[in-house]
């Protein structure tokens, strides 16, 4: 498997690739993404995992969660969107009628999407394009080039592979990150890339975000489309995103207020230390 992956890339970085080989993927890779949560005082850190697919492909890739994919998918068509409003709805009620946390009453039913981060890189223009919500569904771009690395001796071994190490200071954080050079492409989860060989993990200094590569193989597959409306779509700049996020997260009270006019009111700001993957917007 190993060699059928390294030879497979070698001849595409070799060879002329038509157009729409350049919209498919020749590799998929699974990552188990995590993120800890710390309370006001610090206490015990609550500890999220999303797993995410990255597509690779000629000269591009697609990263997205998978569960989010599937829900957006059935939000796509009338007839499962129906279905899903419903659920919705009785999720609800539950809650109101005994308790039950409604979320959780999704997730059981696999309803409830994972993460609503998704991105597309475009190696040729040394552009990522990203798709978050903040309420609204926004995108913007990010420079490939804001990530520098500095490499290292230190290996370890993933999935079978061995793996170098490198760091860098990326939008407020320090990475470091563990790439192959049996898999020759420069690529990676998240925004993370530009090394010379694929990112089988990468944590922050802290620890509170990371992602472990738990699976690869082959293939020969379309993109995932992104199932986004363009209607519906605000386009942002990065900075922006990240303080617009920030002001909601810690004002959630007023605008839960504000959107109900006044008919819910709770305490729902964030007073907790924990902060977002990029900390350059403070």
């Amino acid at each position: 498997m190993k060699r059928f992956i390294y030879i497979t890339l070698l001849f595409l970085s070799f060879s002329s690739v038509s157009a729409e080989e350049k919209n498919m993927a020749i590799l998929k890779a699974q990552y188990t993404a995590w993120k800890n949560y710390h309370g006001e005082n610090h206490e015990n850190p609550r500890r999220n995992e999303n797993k995410y697919i990255l597509q690779i492909g000629e000269g591009s890739s697609y990263y997205y969660d998978p569960q989010s994919y599937y829900v957006d998918s059935i939000n796509n068509d009338p007839t499962g969107r129906a279905i899903l409003q419903q659920a919705t709805r009785d999720a609800f009620m539950q809650t109101i009628e005994n308790g039950r946390n409604p979320f959780e009453i999704l997730k059981a039913k696999g309803l409830m999407s994972g993460s609503s981060y998704k991105c597309r890189k475009n190696f040729a223009s040394q552009l990522i394009t990203v798709w978050d919500r903040s309420g609204d569904l926004y995108q913007y771009d990010v420079d490939m080039n804001d990530l520098s690395w500095e490499l290292l001796d230190s290996t370890t071994t993933i999935l079978d592979y061995e793996c170098n190490l490198a760091t860098a200071d990326y939008h407020g954080r320090k990475w470091k990150a563990w790439f192959t050079t049996d898999i020759p492409v420069n690529d990676g989860p998240w925004q993370l890339c530009g090394l010379p060989g694929l990112i089988m993990k990468a944590e922050t200094d802290d620890g509170d975000y990371g992602f472990e590569i738990i699976g690869i193989q082959k293939c020969n597959e379309p993109f995932k489309p992104t199932l986004v409306n363009p209607d519906k779509v605000f386009k942002t700049k990065r900075i922006t995103f990240l303080k617009m996020s920030d002001y909601s997260r810690r004002n959630r009270s007023a605008w839960i207020s504000a959107m109900t006019n006044g008919a819910v009111n709770v305490k729902a700001d964030y007073k907790g230390n924990f902060d977002f993957i990029e900390t350059d917007y403070r």
